[in-house]
């Protein structure tokens, strides 16, 4: 058996690694359980003292980020006297403070305490042992037109795609019909694959195409759901507003250009893979069990879908070609996330966590394990599509992702 004092120091270790983990991921749920109720930090820059609600709302606004987080192990040391440990060490760190880069070379001190069981973090105060260095932050990323295109034309081919496989699984009749740039797609009833997309980008359609492609759904029994780009062709809008079709919701496009290789992020207990034939049915389980019970903050979702239909698509994209993942905490899959790549865009097509393992910054691993391996593939800017105002942009926003464009749903019931 292990003894206590070796016990109490590994974990003790373990919550100042999660705390330096957490600053990284921006991820503020596993702030939330790391630090004590009574917390306090002690800026390195200004020696102002920060409290816990102070720092986790600077984290959660993006008013401040960490871009890199670099300790050095071998000037790491831990001091007990149950029930409060100190923890010393060196850092080097990278972060983003109200637009400006900062790049501070400290010695830290922390305390824990135990807590209900477990260790907390307390209090930590860190010391420059450098000048910090001070530069101008980052742009956001700017999305023209050729942008904005680029991307609607890789939605084109996954609904295209995704839209072939589910026929062919269930065997229902439904279409595809390349329009104007864009595609109309009908997948059988219930599919989150019956809409046109990528209306804008290659010329205004003729109303008799609009005519075949409204009686093809009309024939199916389904609405002509448009979800068009606000920097498309605006004579679009105008030609379906006067067709009938009427504004019933929006979502957000946002982007993070990939210069460079963005490390993983992996909280202690969590690991992400490559999912695998082998347990794609429990990955569905997974995935469909976080995503019926989803983010109700912000703008609501135009559509909401059953668990059988939740399911039935991931069965289709995954044979349309994109890339799964498993996230396992403590050796268990509870959480699962998908991506495809097309012209240098890297689609995160979903992801979700079941509800009892969220807050644990498997999200957050989900999130940087896709962007290294587009980073790797050569793309030059990952896509997430949101709710407006959610909590689901927001934690993006903290991510790096900057809200490109919106598109506006419009639809017209047969």
């Amino acid at each position: 058996m292990e003894p206590a004092h070796e016990t109490d120091t590994r974990e003790v270790l373990a919550c100042d690694e999660s705390f330096f983990t957490a600053l990284l991921a921006a991820d503020h749920d596993l702030l939330d359980t790391i630090l004590a109720d009574d917390f306090l930090i002690i800026d390195v820059l200004s020696g102002q003292v920060t409290r816990r609600e102070e720092l986790l709302g600077a984290i959660r606004s993006g008013q401040l980020r960490f871009t890199e987080v670099t300790r050095y192990a071998e000037d790491r040391s831990v001091r007990l006297r149950a029930p409060v440990a100190v923890v010393t060490g060196r850092t080097r760190m990278v972060m983003r403070y109200q637009e400006n880069e900062v790049i501070a070379h400290s010695r830290y001190t922390h305390v824990h305490a135990r807590d209900s069981g477990r260790w907390r973090l307390m209090s930590a105060q860190g010391t420059p042992v450098q000048t910090p260095r001070i530069s101008a932050g980052r742009l956001p990323l700017f999305c023209d037109t050729a942008l904005a295109g680029r991307i609607e034309r890789a939605e084109v081919q996954l609904i295209a795609r995704s839209s072939e496989a589910a026929r062919r699984r269930a065997g229902t009749a439904g279409f595809v019909i390349p329009v104007a740039g864009g595609v109309a797609s009908c997948a059988g009833e219930g599919s989150p694959y019956n809409k046109v997309a990528g209306l804008g980008f290659g010329g205004v359609p003729d109303p008799a195409a609009l005519d075949e492609i409204e009686k093809a759904f009309a024939a199916c029994g389904s609405p002509v759901q448009v979800e068009l780009a606000h920097l498309a062709d605006p004579a679009i809008g105008a030609l379906l507003t006067g067709r009938g079709y009427r504004l019933e919701s929006f979502e957000n496009v946002l982007g993070r250009a990939l210069a460079g290789a963005p490390g993983r992020v992996m909280p202690s207990g969590v690991e992400v893979r490559p999912s695998g034939a082998e347990e794609f049915g429990t990955w569905l389980d997974v995935v469909a069990e976080g995503s019926v019970h989803p983010d109700t903050q912000g703008v609501p979702w135009h559509e909401e879908f059953s668990r059988e239909a939740i399911i039935a698509a991931e069965r289709d994209s995954a044979a349309a070609g994109d890339m799964r993942y498993a996230a396992l905490r403590d050796g268990v899959l509870v959480g699962g996330a998908t991506m495809r790549i097309s012209g240098g865009v890297a689609q995160l097509t979903g992801a979700a966590t079941v509800p009892a393992h969220r807050r644990r910054g498997v999200q957050t691993a989900l999130l940087s394990a896709r962007l290294a391996d587009a980073a790797a593939a050569g793309c030059d800017v990952a896509v997430i599509i949101t709710q407006p105002g959610s909590k689901s942009q927001q934690n993006a926003q903290r991510q790096g992702f900057d809200l490109l464009y919106t598109r506006a749903v419009l639809v017209k019931q047969p």
